[in-house]
């Protein structure tokens, strides 16, 4: 009897692994299919601590990169703001060859009086265009390249400095860390005992029940699966106490941890936010610096504009035309001539 009972524990036990293991394979396809189907913005920037808690294990590291990318934005400014100079600068060089090129021929064109004089004068109060993008050239070097690259190596043009601040910020996390992850390790332990417990008591009630409801098991057999259900039933019981006391004890360990964690991301806050107003800063010296509004170079251009066109009359030119080619002019007409 005690072989038969040996066998059906034996079955029991090999049905219940091959449940486990068709229920283990399901998990990975559907964390397989998970992983392939995140596939947010987010995700293709490689950002992998979009949408989770700051306080979850390692997760401190977004506010690390964030710090470090402040040297990279400030690159890219400085990179993309001397780009605007040069396009400024050639736009401007551009509009004087125009500009010299249009007066040769509108000299050597057949306009007279006004219109030839205002087309000449307007045609330069353009390159007014010219001089402005140089002053707005300028502006741009002096208040946000030359103020972003000095801000770039005052913060970062020593980088073993800013690098070991970020290393300083790296290791207060790891030390907040630290007796979190301990729990967690324990919160997991207690888990999987109670977890592994369980399933052994399913398996011990389940033997039970095969052999209870065989009647030609003995006495003995039935006395040892009750003991095993009873010894596996407490097992669990203490298990799950166990888990739910560790729980417990996240509960009351989570306020000082996320305390402690919010404490040093904002010290790199604080960090951040001075590159941040910096940045602010460079954003109005830009709208300053190419603003028309108080521009004097396009005061100066409306006025030439104005005074060129005042000075155009149509009807002067046309009077102009006439005394010298047209109606005002004398024309010789055919006499009768004797001839020799």
């Amino acid at each position: 009897m005690d072989k038969f009972f040996e066998f059906t524990y034996l079955r029991l036990f090999i049905h219940q692994q091959r449940k486990i293991f068709v229920h283990s394979n399901a998990q990975i396809q559907v964390q397989c299919i998970r992983s392939q189907s995140e596939t947010t913005p987010e995700k293709l920037l490689s950002n992998p601590w979009h949408g989770k808690g700051f306080c979850e294990p390692g997760q401190y590291e977004s506010a690390l990169h964030r710090c470090e990318d402040g040297l990279k934005s400030c690159e890219l400014g400085i990179e993309m703001y001397t780009d605007l100079v040069g396009i400024l600068t050639n736009c401007s060089n551009a509009l004087h060859q125009w500009s010299t090129k249009y007066q040769k021929r509108i000299g050597h064109s057949n306009e007279i009086g006004t219109t030839k004089k205002t087309w000449l004068e307007t045609t330069r109060a353009v390159e007014k265009l010219a001089e402005r993008n140089g002053d707005i050239c300028k502006n741009i070097q002096k208040d946000v390249i030359d103020k972003l690259s000095s801000y770039k190596n005052e913060n970062y043009g020593k980088s073993f400095i800013h690098a070991k601040k970020i290393k300083e910020f790296g290791k207060e996390f790891k030390k907040a860390q630290k007796p979190h992850l301990e729990l967690l390790e324990r919160i997991d332990q207690a888990r999987d005992a109670y977890h592994e417990s369980k399933r052994k008591l399913e398996r011990a009630k389940h033997a039970a029940h095969v052999v209870e409801s065989d009647v030609g098991s003995s006495d003995e057999s039935k006395e040892k699966v009750k003991r095993s259900v009873e010894i596996t039933q407490k097992q669990t019981d203490n298990c799950r106490e166990k888990y739910k006391s560790v729980l417990k004890e996240m509960d009351e360990h989570k306020p000082k941890h996320q305390e402690r964690m919010f404490r040093i991301l904002a010290e790199t806050d604080d960090f951040e936010r001075k590159r941040l107003q910096h940045f602010k800063t460079m954003f109005t010296a830009l709208k300053t610096g190419s603003s028309i509004e108080q521009d004097e170079r396009h005061a100066t251009m409306a006025a030439e504009f104005t005074d060129s066109i005042k000075k155009h009359d149509i009807e002067a030119d046309i009077d102009f035309f006439n005394q010298h080619y047209g109606s005002k002019t004398t024309s010789k007409w055919p006499v009768f001539e004797e001839g020799n």
